[in-house]
This record gives structure tokens, sequence and C-alpha cells, in this order.
């Protein structure tokens, strides 16, 4: 008995350590997709054309409340690749106003920022995909 109790003891210190490390290490704790037509996204080396043209779909129309090492308006993106997966932010860039409205973490990001609504990028699917691209690349 108080072998199997040392052992869950080991255990459980071992999944905090873990999760300690993990959260630690800035390593992606969001698994979710959020809501939207992105199911998954194929990453790869980062490709100079897309990065080139996210930067400037970002710096035209995100850089108004969103900085990549500030708090501005909006939650600061230099590191949200490391943060949210592919597919959550693809699909926040195509399907803003529902998830805003369904998802939980933007709307406690929204509470957070005196519930400033994210307006519509207006974005397809190719020129998401570049700001997902250009902000891999800014993340260190």
């Amino acid at each position: 008995m108080k072998k199997t109790l040392k052992y869950f003891v080991l255990l459980a210190s071992m999944f905090l350590v873990t999760g300690s490390l993990v959260a630690i290490a800035g390593i992606p704790q969001d698994k979710s997709h959020g809501i939207g037509p992105v199911k998954t996204v194929e990453l790869g080396p980062l490709n100079k054309k897309w990065v080139d043209e996210g930067r400037g779909i970002f710096n035209t129309q995100c850089i108004v409340c969103h900085d990549l090492s500030q708090k501005k308006l909006a939650p600061i993106l230099g590191n949200i690749t490391k943060q949210r997966s592919p597919e959550f932010i693809m699909n926040l860039l195509l399907n803003s106003a529902q998830m805003q409205k369904e998802d939980p973490t933007i709307k406690a990001l929204m509470k957070e920022y005196n519930n400033l609504p994210m307006p519509d990028p207006l974005l397809n699917q190719a020129k998401a995909r570049s700001v997902l691209e250009y902000l891999r690349s800014v993340a260190k």
C-alpha cells in the first residue's frame, strides 16, 4: 500500500513538473483548431513569398491593434504561433465573428481587452496562410 502511494505521488509530481516545463518552454498548450473551415495546416520551411505578403497584410490591417512585442488594443502576436495552433490562427482570421461569439479562448481574450471586437480582416484562405507564415517568421 505504501509503495503504491509512493508511486502515485511520484507520478503526480512528474506530471506537474512536466506541465510546468512545457509552459516555461513555450510549447503550445492550446491545441484547439478554433471554429472555421481550416481543419489541418501542413507546416514546412518558411515560404519567403508568403512571409512578405503576410508582413504587408499585418502592417496594413493588424498593426493598428496588435504589435509583435508590446501590448496595444489587442494581444501581442510575436509568439502567437507558439501559443496557438496554425489552424486556430487561420480560423480566427477567416471566421473572426463566429470565433468571437463562440470560442472560449477568444471570448476570454475579449474580456481582457475591454470587449473590443476584432473586425473581419476579409481575407481568403491564401491570404490568411500568408499572415500565419509571417507570424511564424517573427516567433522567437
